[in-house]
């Protein structure tokens, strides 16, 4: 299983977006150089440019591929990361209130019949539950089949690209061999014929969409094992959590006793200095009457 720890997402995330600009960088290389070829064999081109021009146009396209492809990827791997967090948090959080739940109607119903799993073999199947009702549907091994219908469910437009741009261009190289054909009409049947082309493959493509969407994407169960030993991870940091901060409001609650034992036990003390410091007045007062009574 693929480590889930804080660096190896940032680690993966990257590589992942680095292959998809790389990958569409030099998809982007082949029109641009075949554009730049082309036009060479124009003379007013020629004499307007230069190599280190020409070499830009053949490169900027690409770079400008890689970088915002790149981009793009990055940002959906961290939203995706930060949905399956999400999903993570409310799914522990769903299981412990399902786990409380029957743990109180057991306490009410006062069943005598043991239970044949354990509180956490419980909340195990309640993750389980969880990451199968979440829109994923899980296999036991990842076939071809289900790689490119994964694919197609996230990259729609990346498919839709791949395969339009080469039906356009086989049906432009079609009306190319009929020489009795102009340029103009040639590029009117190239249009009407890949208008058709794209819009139907739109209509599939959105199509199968909307059903990967509707029953989700497939995952292993290596994957699924690894989403619920992650709910587990969390949910046995939120309980240290929660036992340390219980841990810090009892000590507080003991200094403050103390602080205010230790309060009263100072008011007593003064308190009875007080009643000490009066008797001892009125002994003396009592004094000063009886010799003023002999003097006299």
């Amino acid at each position: 299983m693929t480590s889930l720890t804080p660096g190896k997402y940032a680690e993966e995330i990257s590589s992942k977006a680095f292959q998809e600009g790389i990958l569409n960088g030099a998809f982007a290389l082949i029109p641009s150089y075949g554009a730049v070829w082309a036009a060479m064999k124009n003379q007013k081109f020629v004499k307007a440019t230069n190599w280190q021009s020409r070499t830009a146009l053949v490169i900027m396209p690409a770079l400008f591929t890689f970088a915002y492809t790149a981009e793009m990827k990055l940002s959906h791997q961290m939203k995706q990361m930060a949905s399956d967090r999400e999903h993570v948090r409310e799914s522990t959080e769903w299981a412990e209130r399902k786990h409380a739940e029957q743990k109180r109607q057991l306490e009410k119903s006062k069943e005598s019949t043991k239970q044949s799993r354990s509180a956490e073999e419980e909340i195990t199947l309640l993750y389980r539950q969880s990451v199968e009702n979440s829109g994923v549907r899980v296999v036991p091994k990842l076939g071809m089949h289900h790689r490119i219908a994964n694919f197609w469910q996230e990259n729609p437009i990346k498919v839709l690209a791949c395969m339009a741009a080469p039906a356009v261009a086989y049906i432009f190289y079609g009306r190319s061999g009929q020489q009795h054909l102009q340029l103009q009409m040639k590029v009117m049947h190239t249009r009407v014929m890949g208008q058709f082309t794209v819009l139907t493959m739109l209509l599939t493509l959105m199509g199968f969409k909307h059903y990967m969407d509707s029953n989700g994407k497939f995952i292993t169960e290596d994957d699924a094992q690894q989403r619920v030993f992650d709910m587990q991870e969390r949910r046995k940091g939120l309980l240290e959590r929660l036992q340390v901060e219980k841990e810090l409001k009892n000590q507080l609650n003991q200094r403050m006793a103390q602080a205010h034992e230790e309060d009263l036990a100072k008011n007593k003390n003064s308190t009875s200095l007080l009643k000490k410091a009066a008797k001892r007045e009125e002994a003396a007062l009592i004094r000063t009457e009886k010799l003023e009574s002999h003097a006299m």
